[in-house]
């Protein structure tokens, strides 16, 4: 689903990858893991910006189009069910919960990165 959205977003214009995080609150990482399996399965495409060309631009492809077409009324569906039982109240509470995990999840995935990349040193330092 968080893939569809994605689509989505691209769907009304291409964007930087950081731009993407940014809309949708995530980390770089995660946005980039979902940009590369949209990419593999030939969904988007990546091309250097016209302003900068270290930076990315992604753009959702022809069969990305079709791909989003297809499933956003299967999408509409099981969120309709999904979140339309929910009070107001329980939606915020809800969407609260979500922000705070992922706030958690990219703490922990930084902590984990940091530490992954001292590893190697402190070994060697260890053994040296």
């Amino acid at each position: 689903m968080a893939q569809l959205r994605l689509l989505a977003l691209l769907a009304e214009q291409p964007r930087r990858s950081t731009d993407i995080a940014s809309f949708f609150d995530q980390a770089p990482r995660t946005v980039t893991q979902a940009i590369d399996a949209l990419e593999q399965n030939g969904l988007v495409s990546r091309s250097p910006a016209a302003d900068d060309r270290r930076s990315k631009l992604v753009q959702i492809t022809d069969a990305g189009r079709v791909t989003l077409g297809l499933a956003m009324p299967l999408y509409d569906d099981i969120v309709g069910q999904t979140f339309g039982s929910l009070t107001a109240d329980e939606l915020e509470g809800l969407n609260a919960a979500v922000k705070h995990l992922n706030r958690l999840v990219d703490h922990l995935e930084s902590k984990s990165s940091v530490t992954a990349t001292r590893a190697p040193a402190a070994k060697a330092r260890a053994h040296g």
